[in-house]
């Protein structure tokens, strides 16, 4: 087995025991529990230290196949948007890094997660500033049930930032 099947066998695996574990709601210390015995896991850590440097298998499990879940997890924007049942016309613009997309009734949405706000605010703030008659312009923000972002006052503080910068945060589950 050549060094790509084995990462994708592997992430195929640590992807689905992530979905056993119901990994977007587990807090960070479960995580790093998590990630500790998926490096010493033969199956896991042991198949990666064949094709990758031994020192380098926890933050290849983290940074990559656990980043890659992620983004396989979010929604695409048209369907997430039409999930919540937000009406807005024809797509005219799309945008990535944050996704984006500017619609035909001059609405802004982009999708974001939590801990990626600031981009996200001043990304919508920065696109939306260029669109002549822009009717509204709103942040969704994604994986905001642990950390800092369960205190309400840091919402605010989010909440109170994309106000004065006329972006609309809306917080999603």
């Amino acid at each position: 087995m050549d060094e790509l099947e084995v990462k994708r066998e592997v992430e195929r695996h640590v992807h689905q025991v992530a979905d056993e574990l119901d990994w977007p709601h587990l807090n960070i210390e479960q995580k790093k529990i998590h990630y500790e015995a998926w490096t010493n896991d033969e199956d896991i850590g042991g198949r990666l230290r064949q094709v990758i440097d031994p020192g380098k298998v926890r933050v290849y499990l983290k940074d990559t196949i656990m980043k890659r879940y992620f983004r396989n997890q979010r929604p695409c924007l048209p369907d997430f948007l039409r999930s919540l049942s937000v009406a807005y016309g024809s797509i005219t613009q799309t945008f990535i890094k944050p996704e984006a997309l500017l619609s035909s009734s001059h609405d802004l949405f982009t999708l974001t997660v939590a801990k990626e706000w600031k981009v996200a605010v001043m990304s919508a703030y920065e696109r939306g500033f260029e669109v002549k008659h822009l009717r509204r312009n709103v942040v969704f923000v994604l994986e905001h049930t642990s950390g800092r972002f369960v205190d309400q006052s840091y919402k605010d503080l989010i909440n109170t930032a994309g106000a004065k910068l006329g972006v609309e945060i809306r917080w999603v589950m």
